[in-house]
């Protein structure tokens, strides 16, 4: 008996994932067409949209190196994306916690001394202290005054990108006061060529060492979630908080270092953007990284293994869209092209969550029906 509901369960498992890959093929397909159509309408050429997005990612002289650049830092907010909703605690403002991460670490790459090496690491510790306190701001507003969590991490997003341009447009703080910012950009002065991301190449594609940190960071996060007692605490937290207080987890203790530790994680996402590509502080250096990190996390079910492929297919339409403007077609039009995939990737998993939904739904109501007609 125990066998065949075994099987019955496999055969279920393998449904869901047939369907789910359908699914996306039909929701990619129909972006495709819209693309198409769009690219058509301004006078462009919709059948290289598809050819356009693979060979500016995939296949042209260093292009995966580049696309694994973009990558990495997606891969990074989305890790800490997972850890604070696992714990029940809607971190959504990675968007100005990238930011300010980027902040710290310009501060300590153009102020402290020493070796590059050194201070190459300490801007990436400073930038996740950073991207921390900008989170424990939230946290801390909630577990004192119970602002809510999800409110408070947006509104901090709008202020984050303020501060940055403050303290980049004035002279005695981190204006550019070089003779290559002669019109006096809100910007800082160039990071150290010692201070940068070292990079390493793979068959004739560049790219630095963020994108290993970021694997290897939410590898670890999924082995931590399901093989340790902190991961089984936060989840327990998750799933239900007074449950979880009655077992004798803290909420304060462990969702607020949930809430700081993604911020933590999209500060160090700043710090690599920084360090491996943007090398100056400007008030705009995410470039929608945060949100595109949240996404990547939403659309990989909070699932720490699946972000790693779903952060990949993110970089391909970043990098991809990029291509598909050097052919002529304008910023406004290939910002709806990445949208419309972003949409195709993100109704699959919609679907599944509301078809999951309706079937529990089902099975309660059918076992209540059960019941009633043993008694």
């Amino acid at each position: 008996m125990s066998a065949t509901t075994g099987q019955m369960h496999e055969e279920s498992k393998l449904k869901r994932a047939a369907l789910h890959i359908g699914l996306f093929a039909l929701f990619f397909a129909l972006a495709l067409l819209a693309s198409g159509l769009l690219v058509f309408a301004v006078g462009g050429a919709p059948t290289e949209v598809l050819g356009t997005l693979i060979d500016g990612s995939l296949i042209i002289d260093g292009a995966w190196g580049r696309t694994l650049a973009e990558t990495a830092p997606m891969l990074l907010v989305a890790t800490g994306v997972i850890v604070a909703f696992r714990s029940g605690y809607y971190n959504i403002g990675q968007e100005g916690q990238v930011g300010i991460g980027a902040l710290f670490a310009t501060l300590v790459a153009l102020q402290m001394p020493g070796p590059g090496w050194f201070v190459l690491i300490m801007a990436l510790i400073a930038s996740a202290v950073g991207g921390g306190i900008w989170a424990g701001i939230a946290a801390g507003a909630y577990f004192l005054r119970k602002v809510d969590v999800l409110i408070s991490t947006l509104l901090l997003v709008f202020i984050a990108p303020k501060i940055i341009l403050y303290l980049t447009s004035r002279e005695s703080l981190l204006l550019d006061m070089s003779g290559s910012n002669s019109r006096r950009a809100s910007q800082s002065e160039q990071i150290p060529e010692g201070v940068r991301m070292p990079e390493f190449t793979i068959f004739g594609n560049t790219m630095d060492f963020g994108i290993i940190g970021a694997v290897v960071a939410a590898l670890g996060l999924g082995y931590l979630l399901a093989r340790t007692v902190w991961g089984l605490q936060l989840r327990t937290l998750g799933l239900n908080e007074r449950m979880a207080q009655r077992v004798g987890i803290k909420p304060a203790r462990v969702g607020g270092g949930a809430i700081v530790g993604s911020g933590a994680m999209a500060g160090l996402a700043g710090g690599v953007i920084l360090l491996a590509s943007a090398f100056r502080l400007q008030d705009r250096i995410s470039n929608d990284t945060g949100w595109d990190g949240l996404l990547v996390a939403l659309v990989a079910r909070l699932n720490a293994f699946a972000v790693v492929p779903v952060s990949f297919f993110f970089g391909i339409l970043r990098r991809g869209s990029s291509s598909l403007r050097a052919t002529g077609v304008s910023q406004t039009i290939t910002d709806i092209v990445q949208a419309l995939f972003v949409i195709a990737a993100l109704l699959p998993a919609a679907i599944m969550i509301v078809r999951d939904r309706r079937r529990a739904r089902h099975l309660a109501a059918l076992a209540t029906e059960l019941e009633t007609a043993d008694d």
